[in-house]
């Protein structure tokens, strides 16, 4: 598997806003391009109302400072800084439960 550096918007530094960005552009959609930002375009839903393809947000070292995309069967993918991957990972994982905040349809 090839060394990804995060913080970029390239295959190769790719942060968690980029790879939201880029996999919403596969279908003509254009997101702003970090998590805060991304945030702003929709608008908030409840937990329980998450649909595949709805954005979660979690407040890390700031306030909404990592972004996933929902996938269902309470499960998102994202760009994981911690592991360095793209990956999914599930909402009930404890340290992503504390850092959950308000998703958005």
């Amino acid at each position: 598997m090839p060394h990804i550096d995060f913080g970029g918007s390239s295959l190769k530094g790719i942060d968690c806003s980029s790879f939201v960005q880029k996999i919403y552009r596969i279908f003509d959609i254009t997101l702003p391009r970090n998590a805060r930002q991304q945030s702003k375009v929709g608008i908030s839903i409840a937990r329980e109302k998450l649909t595949e393809g709805d954005l979660i947000f979690f407040h890390t070292n700031r306030s909404l400072g990592h972004v996933g995309i929902y996938i269902g069967n309470n499960e998102f993918v994202h760009a994981s800084s911690r592991n360095k991957v793209v990956r999914i990972d599930s909402l009930d994982t404890p340290i992503i439960k504390k850092d959950f905040s308000a998703p958005y349809g």
